[in-house]
């Protein structure tokens, strides 16, 4: 196993955050950002839902006490509801279909363990840790044609799921503290993509590959929005990709290296943010 000597990004959520042969994928921007300053662990698993997503929590975070084995985790994501939003009586041989309220528990089960001070898991109690919690995107039913998803997914429904999102994204935003140690964004993709797009109709074609999963725009679009996320309400925590001030450099550049007596591991830095805490 390799030494956690570089903090994390858990990207956490189902297809939409799984796939990665979309040129400038959510993975791929990630990677690209943040190369040489943190880990980006992709956790995304197509055609999971909060409830089966919700299983493997204790497999994907590692408790407190482990917490000196493992990589500090800065930013998790948190990207689900596309699933979650299958009609009821949808025709599927296994429904993906969670009720709107287990939904929002469910959510709010992730947000409880990666917030709250008496929490069992290690990344809650890390210094600068971000949460971006991301709405499900808008459907383009029109261009599903005759695939499964059109007989299971109605934007009025998937509208639902967002709104409970949105809420919960204010509602825990509401709680970070000045001196806290996390903070929390939301992505209202639903909102931003038809913005993007001009439209609710034929628009979203650029955006949604197939109705329901995003294009190369459409990952453009989250970034965008994630982005705006960095330079505003995680402003100065360690995320900015585009600051070396804010996020250097964990190992030191090549020229910064002294040749004749090189001391590489003397130069490793993390951002103020954590080492203030050290």
């Amino acid at each position: 196993m390799a030494a956690p000597f570089q903090d994390a990004v858990v990207l956490f959520g189902d297809s939409i955050t799984s796939q990665q042969y979309v040129p400038g994928s959510m993975q791929a921007r990630f990677c690209d950002a943040y190369r040489r300053t943190l880990d980006i662990l992709n956790r995304g698993y197509g055609g999971y839902n909060t409830r089966w997503a919700r299983q493997m929590f204790d497999t994907i975070f590692e408790k407190k006490e482990n917490a000196a084995h493992v990589p500090a985790v800065r930013l998790v994501t948190i990207w689900f509801g596309a699933n979650d939003s299958v009609l009821a009586d949808a025709e599927q041989t296994v429904s993906q279909h969670v009720p709107l309220s287990e939904y929002e528990a469910n959510l709010r089960f992730f947000l409880d363990n990666l917030t709250s001070p008496t929490s069992p898991y290690a990344v809650a109690h890390e210094q600068g840790l971000n949460i971006v919690l991301v709405t499900p995107p808008p459907l383009c039913v029109s261009i599903m044609g005759d695939c499964p998803f059109a007989r299971e997914r109605v934007p009025a429904i998937t509208k639902e799921y967002v709104d409970v999102v949105l809420r919960l994204g204010e509602e825990y935003a509401a709680k970070a503290t000045k001196d806290g140690n996390w903070r929390l964004g939301t992505v209202d993709m639903w909102d931003a993509t038809i913005k993007a797009a001009g439209g609710e109709g034929e628009e979203l074609a650029k955006y949604l590959s197939d109705g329901l999963h995003l294009t190369a725009e459409g990952y453009a679009t989250f970034w965008a929005e994630y982005t705006k996320l960095v330079k505003t309400v995680f402003k100065g925590r360690g995320l900015d990709w585009e600051s070396l001030d804010d996020l250097p450099l964990r190992m030191p550049p090549w020229d910064q290296v002294d040749a004749t007596k090189p001391d590489v591991l003397g130069g490793m830095r993390l951002p103020p943010i954590r080492t203030e805490q050290l």
